[in-house]
């Protein structure tokens, strides 16, 4: 007599379905997570054209950049007139920190801000924001999770 199967699955259709499952569910969990450390590099690009403008407006009222300063350290002046706050780490999507640059290359005083990214470390050098980058441009830089806009080339610093 033979006995009629066809009321349920087998233990191999079974384990073929988990698996296929469980690759799915990889495939769209890598996704998020690069969709959502995208979006949260956004917010470092909305910051760092923010704080270009800012000091842009400092230069316009001044005539000069402020000097250069440690990283997570707003420059002089800046704070409270021109910005109510330098943006802190516990306020980062990555708790990362901005380094407000001021520095001389080739020749001219050059002005500019790093985010030091996901990993918070200064992983590049500064010269290639003010060789490779224009005014208002944000950089994204090669090897690096740093992001750069450059604020201002051969302009004067604030004594």
């Amino acid at each position: 007599m033979h006995k009629d199967r066809s009321g349920g699955f087998t233990l191999i259709e079974l384990m073929v379905v988990v698996v296929i499952i469980g690759i799915l569910a990889t495939l769209a969990l890598v996704a998020f997570k690069g969709s959502s450390d995208k979006a949260r590099y956004a917010g470092a690009k909305i910051m760092l054209k923010r704080l270009f403008e800012v000091l842009e407006e400092y230069y316009l009222a001044r005539g000069c950049f402020p000097t250069d300063v440690s990283r997570n350290t707003p420059p002089p002046g800046l704070v409270p007139s021109y910005l109510d706050e330098w943006p802190l780490p516990s306020r980062d999507a990555f708790n990362s920190m901005y380094d407000y640059e001021c520095h001389i290359y080739d020749g001219k005083v050059c002005v500019g801000v790093t985010y030091l990214g996901k990993d918070k470390e200064h992983s590049h050098d500064w010269n290639y924001g003010f060789a490779n980058g224009n005014e208002g441009e944000i950089l994204e830089i090669p090897n690096s999770d740093d992001l750069f806009i450059v604020v201002a080339k051969d302009v004067t610093q604030c004594p």
